[in-house]
């Protein structure tokens, strides 16, 4: 017989077990968390490194917005307006948010210290301004990878297949590979949007069932939890910082802030808030009723369709309406704070950008598109290969063949609401004139997301022994890894090759000023970012749009890029005058030009005088002229009386839809060693012919 000691604490011993065994299935799930944080980290770093590689491969040219709305006014603000930053009339009449160059400038500034910490030679100096921007916009495009497949797991759960296929998806998207990398602030609209995406309130556009848990604020918690509130059951329920991460509201908080980042950058962003807001804020329903009328026989059924309030709850839409208009002032009082320093006086360029895009139409100065322009050709070139997927998954969010069960209604709930936004935003910026694909990509992760379901069904959803499905899943990688290569290496790669020709002759000669003129449509190549040194001075045509005429002139406009290839050798030589014979003559009259006019040369577009006002600096003969193919045989009839000869070519492609781009690149210079050395042969690796770009893809196949 036990003693009563004995048997308290064996009674003791017992009540304690089943406390031990609920303390050993926490740590067990705690433990289970930890393992799927490590996950989620081991997944973004591989993705930073895979677009940090992305980037630093790209060797093309894709849009002029890349350099001059971000990296030119971040040279500008980094070095100072006397540094040769190329700022274009968008800028000086203040319709950009400085937000975006700002974060460039940051990067120019810490590169410039590193620089000088390791004291490296000017070549190195200018690798390293070049690769800073790109390495930073890499980690804004992992970003955007990851969301996406964050909020994948979101809308169909944690570890399915369909989260995991979109990952895939934007990973092996040509797209994504051409232009995510790049410094265009589309790209950082699109980071941002997904990862507010991932932080809205989905729940909240479901009705009411009165069984919903609820935060401390008395808003309805989602109710298929993402890791960071199964995260914070493992822990105190104490803890003030758990409490914050699992509340919806500050979820909220931060979605709105990223959402109003976005719309700073892109105004045109905020039509993706605007819909996803009427499905919580408000909701249809259709109801039947027999009109009775004198001469009808039993009357006239109608279909009455009223708006009500909802599905939100009262609370929920107070919530969302004040955080947006608390988020929104705190966003835009920022952003006027930062344009403040940069413009030097208080504006809004939001309301400008809209202004001058669309009361006085100026976009069309840049071209007119068709009004199925995004159906046809804009949504074709964001998904590629991954179209017939996209379709589908629009067609079944859209139109479900039968009503989800309870667990699945907040999935069918939030590929409602992202297919009816990708749909509603491009029909609404089709009626605007001016349209590019880029308008349209933050709505890619989404399409991404909506396509995961219908991919993962034909290829997934059981072991496929179809030798057809295997071969089209094959065709698909294929192509889009030949799409990847093709755009960001070989096609329109002489804009930027033709800027490592000329700062590599920087560089053989840094004491000597290098004087290059840019005969291409204005914007061809980028400017600062890439010419970088110092001594490379330069004049370009320009494009700037017709601001001082009424609208009903725009269509008759003609800027100077307009003029010189109306006739290339006319504009010249009323210009410019007769070409030099040599580099000493077109030197002593560059001088000449200096003496006459009071101003340095430097090559900038404009100047301010002493009486502070903006003007346009007089263009001169340069050491060296560069001018796409196309230009070649009648720039090179005029040229031959003078000293000018062909001293680098570069390859573009096979072809391009402007015919003022056509025909690679080609530089003439006056220098007689730069033209020995390539008649000699040493500038063979811009040659025309296979034979050269068969050098090239050997070249990048070892490197790859």
């Amino acid at each position: 017989m036990a003693s009563p000691a004995l048997s308290q604490a064996s009674t003791a011993f017992e009540s304690d077990a089943p406390q031990l065994h609920d303390d050993e299935k926490s740590q067990r799930r705690a433990f289970q968390h930890v393992k799927e944080a490590a996950r989620s980290q081991d997944i973004l770093l591989f993705l930073i490194a895979f677009r940090i590689l992305n980037a630093l491969s790209i060797r093309t040219f894709f849009q002029p917005d890349e350099y001059f709305q971000s990296l030119e006014p971040a040279w500008e603000i980094a070095f100072g307006s006397n540094s040769g930053a190329w700022i274009t009339w968008e800028w000086k009449n203040q319709l950009r948010s400085a937000i975006h160059p700002t974060l460039f400038a940051g990067v120019y500034w810490v590169s410039v210290e590193l620089s000088k910490l390791l004291q490296l030679t000017p070549h190195n100096h200018a690798e390293l301004l070049l690769a800073a921007p790109k390495v930073t916009q890499a980690v804004i495009a992992a970003l955007s990878d990851y969301y996406t497949w964050r909020l994948g797991e979101r809308m169909y759960g944690r570890g399915s297949n369909e989260a995991w296929v979109a990952l895939f998806l934007t990973v092996v998207s040509p797209w994504q590979w051409f232009v995510s990398t790049r410094t265009l602030s589309n790209c950082l609209e699109t980071t941002l949007t997904i990862i507010a995406l991932h932080q809205w309130p989905w729940h909240w556009s479901l009705d009411v069932t009165g069984d919903e848990e609820t935060d401390q604020y008395g808003l309805r918690e989602d109710p298929k939890p993402d890791q960071v509130k199964e995260l914070a059951k493992c822990v105190s329920e104490n803890d003030e910082n758990v409490e914050r991460a699992r509340s919806t509201a500050y979820r909220l908080c931060r979605c709105l802030l990223l959402a109003a980042v976005a719309c700073v950058l892109r105004p045109t962003n905020i039509l993706i808030w605007i819909c996803l807001a009427c499905f919580s804020l408000w909701k249809s329903s259709s109801r039947g009723q027999i009109l009775k009328l004198p001469r009808i026989e039993g009357g006239l059924w109608v279909n009455i369709t009223s708006i009500a309030h909802g599905p939100a709850t009262r609370r929920e839409r107070m919530v969302l309406v004040l955080e947006a208009v608390v988020c929104g002032s705190l966003i835009l009082a920022t952003s006027a704070t930062v344009d403040r320093l940069y413009y030097q006086q208080w504006t809004f360029p939001p309301f400008r950008f809209l202004y001058f895009n669309l009361a006085q139409s100026l976009s069309v100065h840049y071209g007119r598109n068709d009004w199925h322009y995004y159906l046809t050709q804009g949504y074709p070139l964001l998904l590629t290969t991954l179209l017939p997927f996209a379709l589908v998954g629009l067609y079944q969010s859209l139109f479900p063949q039968e009503s989800p069960p309870t667990q699945a209604l907040l999935t069918a709930n939030i590929r409602r609401q992202l297919a009816t936004t990708s749909m509603l935003v491009p029909f609404i910026l089709s009626f605007i004139s001016h349209k590019e694909v880029r308008f349209i990509y933050p709505l890619l992760p989404p399409l991404h997301l909506l396509s995961g379901a219908p991919f993962t069904t034909y290829f997934f959803s059981t072991p496929s022994k179809n030798i057809t499905r295997k071969l089209l899943f094959t065709l698909i990688l294929t192509t889009n890894l030949l799409l990847a290569i093709f755009t960001t290496t070989l096609y329109q790669q002489a804009p930027l090759n033709t800027l490592s020709y000329l700062r590599s002759r920087s560089t053989s000669h840094p004491t000597t000023p290098t004087t290059i003129a840019f005969l291409t449509p204005c914007h061809s190549t980028p400017w600062r970012s890439h010419l970088i040194h110092p001594s490379l001075k330069a004049w370009a045509l320009t494009c700037e749009p017709p601001l001082h005429l009424p609208p009903s002139h725009h269509k008759t406009y003609l800027d100077e890029a307009d003029l010189f290839y109306q006739s290339p050798t006319h504009w010249l030589s009323q210009h410019l005058g007769r070409p030099p014979k040599n580099i000493n003559e077109q030197q002593l009259r560059l001088s000449a030009l200096e003496t006459a006019t009071g101003v340095s040369w430097d090559g900038a577009v404009t100047y301010v005088d002493e009486k502070g006002r903006e003007r346009e600096r007089k263009k001169a003969w340069t050491g060296f002229l560069v001018g796409f193919g196309q230009l070649e045989v009648e720039l090179g009839a005029y040229l031959r009386a003078s000293g000018y000869g062909v001293c680098w070519r570069g390859w573009n492609g096979w072809g391009h839809e402007d015919w003022r781009r056509r025909g690679g690149m080609v530089v003439w210079c006056l220098d007689e060693g730069e033209k020995r050395a390539w008649r000699e042969g040493e500038g063979e690796r811009g040659k025309i012919g296979m034979m050269g770009k068969m050098g090239e893809w050997k070249r990048f196949v070892g490197w790859w």
